[in-house]
């Protein structure tokens, strides 16, 4: 994640909506796109935007958000709170800090998407890219997943305890929201970048979808599991079960690569890796990743960064790396 600034010298976070030193209010500018501070007149300080801007309705009515939108923007949201077409019911108590989090997770990833180069222009194209994050009842049961550009996020995925209890069940030590929003927006890239699979290359590396059908290559792997050895081939257990799958964990791979080299190489803890060479980015993300592992183990957390990467994956992480770049900036 990038190192951010208050325009009083004060170190800010993504998150953040006030500066704790200076007080001023802080947040997302939908046009320079950057984190900042309005000046007195309500605009970006940055000489070359100041743009007037407006806090988002989804920031002012429900305090999920901290953007600022541009006046003219439709019913007064942010360019992030924009791509979210249903929130859940906020009558359930547990569903405003639930929206809130997913938000949170929602904004990081599409900014992290930006760095890469994948940025508004891409994601309004055709499929746009979109979001509902919905609440499952017993008449309507809500899958987490990717349809022709629509994310879909079960609510009860930001309940932590029920997080919790369907990552041992699935055997996922990576479950989180944003782990979520990787695989998920993979599968959007794969549509967008890679004909769904289909296209030669993409067929060369992961295999053909349509050699099986997608349901029922799904249905036989939660009856009898991954090949004993799927390590020495697959980035996880899920990714076995189907070329789609194997692309969106891997290119979930890369994006969690990019994500943890960026910060730690912004925080200036480690020296920057060759971002265009796939070993070089590859090679940092294990060594540091030993770590990370050890630190987390320290606090009696999961495992951060898998420490093997088996050749296969890195010919797989090769080609998602070539196919993000040709969208790079």
């Amino acid at each position: 994640m990038k190192v951010f600034h208050c325009c009083c010298g004060q170190e800010i976070f993504f998150e953040n909506t006030s500066c704790v030193a200076c007080a001023r209010e802080l947040g997302w500018c939908s046009a320079c796109h950057d984190l900042i501070s309005l000046d007195q007149a309500g605009r970006c300080p940055h000489q070359e935007c100041q743009q007037a801007l407006e806090p988002c309705v989804n920031r002012t009515e429900y305090g999920v958000c901290n953007g600022f939108a541009l006046p003219e923007a439709s019913e007064g949201l942010c360019q992030w709170c924009a791509r979210t077409t249903h929130f859940p019911d906020l009558s359930i108590r547990p569903n405003l800090p639930r929206w809130r989090d997913l938000e949170r997770a929602k904004r990081r990833l599409l900014f992290e998407l930006d760095l890469l180069g994948i940025d508004d222009d891409f994601l309004n194209a055709d499929p746009p890219l979109s979001f509902q994050f919905l609440l499952s009842s017993t008449e309507h049961p809500v899958l987490t997943g990717h349809a022709a550009g629509v994310i879909t996020i079960e609510v009860k995925e930001a309940d932590s305890v029920h997080r919790e209890r369907i990552r041992r069940k699935m055997g996922e030590p990576q479950r989180t929201l944003i782990g979520h929003m990787r695989h998920e927006v993979s599968h959007y890239l794969g549509l967008r970048l890679a004909d769904n699979g289909n296209a030669p290359e993409c067929v060369e590396v992961f295999g053909d979808p349509s050699a099986v059908e997608y349901s029922a290559a799904l249905a036989q792997y939660y009856e009898t599991g991954p090949a004993a050895d799927w390590q020495d081939n697959f980035v996880s257990e899920y990714a076995s079960s189907h070329p789609w799958e194997d692309f969106a964990e891997t290119c979930g791979l890369y994006l969690d690569m990019r994500a943890v080299l960026g910060t730690l190489a912004a925080r200036k803890a480690i020296e920057k890796p060759n971002e265009q060479e796939i070993n070089s980015l590859v090679s940092a993300y294990v060594n540091y990743g030993v770590l990370l592992n050890e630190v987390n183990r320290a606090m009696g957390l999961t495992d951060l960064v898998p420490e093997v990467i088996a050749p296969p994956v890195v010919c797989k992480l090769q080609y998602i790396h070539e196919l993000l770049n040709s969208k790079g900036p």
